[in-house]
């Protein structure tokens, strides 16, 4: 069987016909459509290597915590020995150098370190306005002993 003048080859004794040229964008293309549905997870891979041994455990480090309690007046910004509540707490402001940490709570909320000064026997708050008359004032100290 002979096709335009050529020998046969093949299943047809047709000619092939052309691919249509690609076609071309005219416009930008639109939004992108909702995200589709979570496939299921695939299998849990194998395990990976053990990382290496830490530091034997030495056990807790020994630590004191100490509290010194007042109350605000709504007026006062620096705080004395004498003004410490006996009742709950030491009386006693520590000097920074005598202590690891020093945390100050006023109504219970944390106060950050720029927010006061702490001396031998004083706090100092650095805010122009004094905390509300009766908000509890705590100086809490930790010591961690080595």
């Amino acid at each position: 069987m002979v096709n335009n003048n050529r020998p046969f080859q093949g299943c047809c004794p047709l000619t092939p016909i052309p691919k249509p040229p690609k076609q071309r964008f005219i416009c930008p293309p639109g939004q992108r459509g909702p995200r589709g549905p979570q496939g299921i997870s695939g299998s849990q891979g194998p395990q990976g290597i053990p990382g290496p041994q830490g530091p034997p455990f030495q056990g807790l480090t020994p630590a004191t915590n100490l509290m010194y309690f007042t109350e605000s007046d709504g007026k006062k910004l620096v705080y004395t020995n004498s003004d410490g509540n006996p009742q709950f707490g030491t009386t006693q402001i520590l000097a920074p150098n005598q202590v690891s940490y020093t945390n100050l709570f006023i109504n219970g909320i944390i106060q950050p370190q720029t927010s006061y000064v702490v001396q031998a026997g004083e706090l100092t708050l650095l805010s122009p306005i004094a905390p509300e008359a009766g908000a509890p004032i705590t100086l809490q100290f930790i010591l961690i002993n080595q």
